[in-house]
Protein backbone atom coordinates (compact mmCIF):
# COMPACT_ATOMS: atom_id res chain seq x y z
CA UNK A 1 0.00 0.00 0.00
CA UNK A 2 1.37 3.43 -1.28
CA UNK A 3 1.36 6.00 1.55
CA UNK A 4 -1.37 7.98 -0.21
CA UNK A 5 -3.44 4.90 -0.45
CA UNK A 6 -2.72 4.62 3.22
CA UNK A 7 -3.35 8.29 3.62
CA UNK A 8 -6.56 7.97 1.76
CA UNK A 9 -7.70 5.10 3.68
CA UNK A 10 -7.19 6.72 7.32
CA UNK A 11 -9.01 9.84 6.39
CA UNK A 12 -11.63 7.68 5.41
CA UNK A 13 -12.43 5.97 8.62
CA UNK A 14 -11.09 9.32 10.94
CA UNK A 15 -11.86 12.17 9.72
CA UNK A 16 -15.38 11.78 10.93
CA UNK A 17 -14.61 11.33 14.17
CA UNK A 18 -11.13 13.14 14.38
CA UNK A 19 -10.47 15.55 11.40
CA UNK A 20 -7.08 16.91 13.28
CA UNK A 21 -5.53 13.64 13.34
CA UNK A 22 -6.84 12.78 10.47
CA UNK A 23 -5.04 15.96 8.83
CA UNK A 24 -2.01 15.12 10.81
CA UNK A 25 -1.66 11.58 9.56
CA UNK A 26 -1.82 13.37 5.90
CA UNK A 27 0.84 15.58 6.60
CA UNK A 28 3.34 12.77 8.38
CA UNK A 29 2.28 10.14 4.98
CA UNK A 30 2.10 12.76 1.86
CA UNK A 31 3.99 15.75 2.90
CA UNK A 32 7.02 14.46 4.87
CA UNK A 33 6.90 10.99 4.12
CA UNK A 34 9.37 8.56 5.05
CA UNK A 35 12.25 10.83 4.22
CA UNK A 36 13.94 11.34 0.87
CA UNK A 37 17.67 9.82 -0.06
CA UNK A 38 18.56 13.21 -2.21
CA UNK A 39 21.58 15.01 -0.38
CA UNK A 40 20.80 18.63 0.95
CA UNK A 41 17.10 19.04 1.65
CA UNK A 42 16.36 20.35 5.38
CA UNK A 43 16.03 18.68 8.43
CA UNK A 44 13.70 16.18 8.68
CA UNK A 45 13.48 14.99 5.28
CA UNK A 46 16.62 12.96 4.70
CA UNK A 47 15.68 8.98 4.46
CA UNK A 48 17.51 8.73 8.06
CA UNK A 49 16.35 11.79 9.90
CA UNK A 50 13.91 11.29 13.14
CA UNK A 51 10.64 13.40 12.77
CA UNK A 52 8.54 14.27 14.94
CA UNK A 53 5.34 17.11 15.34
CA UNK A 54 2.36 17.60 17.82
CA UNK A 55 -0.97 18.34 17.10
CA UNK A 56 -4.01 18.39 19.72
CA UNK A 57 -7.94 17.72 19.12
CA UNK A 58 -11.26 18.11 21.59
CA UNK A 59 -13.50 15.52 20.41
CA UNK A 60 -17.35 15.98 21.93
CA UNK A 61 -19.68 13.46 22.50
CA UNK A 62 -20.85 11.47 25.38
CA UNK A 63 -18.46 8.97 27.13
CA UNK A 64 -19.76 5.88 25.20
CA UNK A 65 -19.02 7.93 22.15
CA UNK A 66 -15.61 8.88 23.02
CA UNK A 67 -14.52 5.31 23.96
CA UNK A 68 -15.92 4.12 20.52
CA UNK A 69 -13.69 7.01 18.84
CA UNK A 70 -10.86 5.89 20.83
CA UNK A 71 -11.11 2.31 19.90
CA UNK A 72 -11.66 3.22 16.29
CA UNK A 73 -8.23 5.57 16.53
CA UNK A 74 -6.43 2.87 18.56
CA UNK A 75 -7.57 0.50 15.38
CA UNK A 76 -6.25 3.02 12.59
CA UNK A 77 -2.81 3.60 14.56
CA UNK A 78 -1.84 0.07 14.49
CA UNK A 79 -2.26 -0.39 10.42
CA UNK A 80 -0.35 3.47 10.30
CA UNK A 81 2.24 1.59 12.59
CA UNK A 82 2.59 -1.72 10.37
CA UNK A 83 2.78 0.10 6.64
CA UNK A 84 4.81 3.26 7.67
CA UNK A 85 7.73 4.21 9.79
CA UNK A 86 5.36 6.24 11.84
CA UNK A 87 4.07 6.20 15.26
CA UNK A 88 1.43 8.11 17.32
CA UNK A 89 1.00 8.10 20.75
CA UNK A 90 -2.30 9.24 21.69
CA UNK A 91 -2.14 11.19 25.58
CA UNK A 92 -6.01 11.60 26.57
CA UNK A 93 -6.89 14.48 29.07
CA UNK A 94 -7.66 13.25 32.20
CA UNK A 95 -11.75 14.34 32.04
CA UNK A 96 -14.49 14.57 34.50
CA UNK A 97 -18.03 12.69 33.11
CA UNK A 98 -19.43 14.59 30.73
CA UNK A 99 -16.75 16.86 29.63
CA UNK A 100 -14.98 16.77 25.73
CA UNK A 101 -12.46 14.34 25.24
CA UNK A 102 -9.04 15.82 24.96
CA UNK A 103 -6.48 14.75 23.02
CA UNK A 104 -2.96 15.25 22.15
CA UNK A 105 -1.32 13.35 19.28
CA UNK A 106 2.58 13.10 19.09
CA UNK A 107 3.30 11.92 15.57
CA UNK A 108 6.70 10.30 15.36
CA UNK A 109 9.31 8.58 12.61
CA UNK A 110 12.13 7.41 14.15
CA UNK A 111 14.57 5.51 11.51
CA UNK A 112 15.81 2.20 13.87
CA UNK A 113 19.07 2.19 11.33
CA UNK A 114 20.79 5.06 12.24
Amino acid sequence: MTPYELSKLIHKELSPIAPKLSAAINRALVDIGEGSVLVGLGPGTDANDNASFQESETIDGMSGEAESALAKIHAMMGKLEELSSWKVIVDKKPGRQGNPLELLYTLVRIKADR
